[in-house]
């Protein structure tokens, strides 16, 4: 009768210190989380100051390449007309 006593004391005890670790770990959790939201919370306003900038690269980068693609194509157009066999 002692024994069941001390097992059912003991399981108490230990659920309860399980339920109060288990507290303290969602609480630490939660701390986290919302350090976790404010880190990307001003990585996301970071990228977006900065996407302007690369939205300008980009339409640099693709202005050059029409650019350069139509010297090419245009001299390749010379290159065959200057030299291009006649046909008797």
């Amino acid at each position: 009768m002692e024994v069941n006593g001390f097992l059912t004391t003991l399981l108490l005890v230990l659920g309860a210190v399980l339920l109060i670790f288990l507290i303290v770990l969602c609480v630490k959790l939660i701390t986290t989380v919302d350090k976790t939201n404010s880190v990307l919370d001003d990585v996301e306003k970071k990228l977006k100051s900065v996407n302007g900038v690369f939205s300008a690269i980009d339409t640099v980068t693709d202005a050059i390449v029409n650019v350069s693609d139509t010297f090419v194509a245009k001299t390749a157009i010379l290159f065959e007309k200057v030299f291009r066999r006649k046909k008797k």
